[in-house]
């Protein structure tokens, strides 16, 4: 992650400085699984607190890694589960007000289960399963805060991807 600072010059003639947060894209991915939807549940340093989310990530060390490929290594990784079938869903901003990062979202579907394989950053993890339905009430509730989750579910369910 870099943060860059550029003077401007405004559209009514003035200078300004305009700071950007400059990091790889990175992807989030939905893996559904009939009636259920896997999420990650994590500790989050910014809030001091566990929040629920849909699993995520970006490979530091391989900033141009191929987005399928990411979300395949991201989704074995986090929760430990292999997607025979990986749909992609979109592509979103994260917060373009300040960041060139951006995010593929893909559908992930018939699904194979094995071991998570955590980073040490991500020691703590936990993964589980919940009903579609019910990640719905708790966006709707305030509760899955996340909004690269939110956007992705329901950018999914606008698109018909889920049930």
């Amino acid at each position: 992650m870099t943060l860059k600072e550029d003077r401007i010059r405004r559209a009514d003639g003035n200078e300004g400085l305009y700071s950007v947060v400059v990091k790889p894209d990175f992807v989030v991915i939905l893996p559904v699984e009939g009636e259920f939807i896997y999420v990650v549940e994590q500790y989050r340093y910014p809030l001091g607190q566990r929040t629920l989310e849909l699993p995520q990530g970006t490979w530091e060390t391989a900033p141009d890694a191929d987005p399928l490929a990411l979300a395949a290594g991201e989704l074995r990784e986090e929760t430990g589960l292999q997607a025979n079938s990986m749909t992609w869903v979109g592509y979103q901003k994260l917060a373009q007000g300040y960041s060139s990062q951006g995010y593929h979202i893909y559908l992930a579907s018939d699904l194979s289960h094995d071991s998570q394989q955590l980073d040490a950053e991500e020691l703590g993890l936990t993964a589980g399963k919940i009903k579609i339905g019910d990640f719905m009430a708790l966006i709707l509730e305030g509760k899955v805060s996340d909004a690269t989750s939110v956007t992705a579910f329901l950018l999914a369910r606008a698109k018909g991807l889920l049930g």
